[in-house]
């Protein structure tokens, strides 16, 4: 009798433990993430002349990326949204606030915006084809800018970039598409000056 009571009771923690972790496993947590600038903000507080102004008329995101959740590349045809790991706004939205930063940082003498605030010397498209994680442990950021002029001219400028992850996990890609990104910030900053 007394072994059958054990049993019992056995019986009775286990399915107690499993539920716990059943429940506990069903809840994961949710993790919010932001694009990063290392760069030191120096604005000045004095009003300053400008040469210009670039107007970033629009940033179109491939429609695989424009989601909630951050993306992996799990093999060369395959693409998976995270469910758990999540932009903390839309990506076209944290690549504008990045630009509209970080253009005015390495372009002082140029107010940059994504409204369009008086008549722009430069109207820029931005074309963003892959922001996202690779099963070959990159980050990849590839896309194209268009420029027109004010006398409309209009020029095309491809990019592509792998950045290796420095360690596993959301947060390292997250850093390195940062990087990645302000990387390419600056080549088109220098672009446009020369």
């Amino acid at each position: 009798m007394k072994s059958i009571i054990n049993r019992i009771f056995t019986i009775g923690i286990m399915a107690l433990l499993t539920t716990l972790v059943g429940c506990s496993s069903g809840t994961a947590e949710k993790h919010y993430f932001q694009l990063e600038s290392h760069l030191q903000n120096q604005r000045s507080q004095t009003l300053n002349s400008t040469h210009g102004f670039i107007w970033i008329e629009s940033i179109d995101v491939a429609s695989f990326l424009n989601k909630q959740g951050i993306v992996l590349q799990t093999d060369n045809i395959q693409f998976v949204t995270a469910s758990n790991n999540l932009w903390g706004s839309s990506l076209s939205q944290q690549l504008g606030d990045r630009l509209e930063q970080d253009l005015s940082i390495f372009l002082p003498h140029y107010l940059v915006s994504t409204k369009a605030i008086t008549t722009p010397t430069l109207t820029v498209k931005l074309f963003i084809d892959g922001f996202h994680g690779s099963y070959t442990g990159d980050a990849i950021i590839k896309g194209r800018w268009v420029v027109k002029d004010s006398k409309d001219n209009i020029e095309t400028k491809f990019f592509e970039h792998r950045i290796a992850l420095k360690n596993n996990g959301y947060a390292a890609l997250v850093n390195a598409l940062s990087k990645g990104w302000q990387d390419e910030e600056r080549e088109f900053a220098t672009s446009i000056t020369h």
